[in-house]
């Protein structure tokens, strides 16, 4: 796999060790080309997600927007050449950036995608719905896609769980941070989660 240039970004490089992980500043591109002629079949592109930064309460908190983003990893756009599909390339593509971003303690994957794409992502370990829960230590974060995308995760690390929980709308990461578990005996009323 060979790297290429991403799109710039406004978001500062997290701190090491994490910067290991991307290619180019705060981002990870890698392509995959056919054996014959180096010409590029695939590639993917991830980087910090989005709602690290963007969700208010990350806003109101940048110690823990920066928490978030050396924890989470979003990727953003995975691709092949319509010639080259059904090869094994997107997962290869996927599964490299998985490997690299477990070796730089990333704790969860994410992406979003279209509903049609559910049965991959959920073969390649992902959990995929419209609308999941990431618990954190004093509240609970909604990410919600616009219809009809939707929203997929994966844990990285074995302490990161994603768990149905009565009551709640989707389905609920829980250990990405610390202290951000749930006992099985939890509910979701009122919008809070109930121990």
């Amino acid at each position: 796999m060979t790297r290429a240039c991403p799109p710039k970004s406004n978001r500062s490089s997290p701190s090491p060790p994490f910067w290991k992980l991307f290619t180019h500043g705060p981002a990870l591109c890698l392509t995959a080309h056919a054996r014959r002629t180096l010409k590029p079949v695939g590639a993917v592109f991830a980087s910090l997600p989005d709602w690290t930064y963007q969700h208010p309460l990350c806003q109101a908190d940048p110690h823990l927007s920066d928490l978030l983003a050396t924890t989470a990893l979003c990727v953003y756009g995975l691709a092949v050449t319509p010639h080259y599909r059904r090869q094994g390339i997107a997962r290869t593509l996927l599964t490299e950036t998985e490997t690299r971003a477990r070796s730089t303690r990333y704790r969860l994957a994410t992406l979003i995608h279209k509903p049609e794409l559910a049965g991959f992502y959920q073969r390649l370990g992902y959990t995929t719905a419209h609308h999941i829960t990431v618990l954190l230590p004093d509240a609970a974060m909604g990410l919600t896609q616009p219809q009809p995308f939707m929203t997929a995760v994966k844990p990285l690390h074995p302490s990161v769980h994603v768990r149905t929980v009565h009551g709640a709308p989707g389905p609920v990461v829980t250990g990405l941070l610390p202290g951000c578990d749930l006992p099985p005996t939890a509910r979701f009323r009122s919008g809070r989660f109930i121990a």
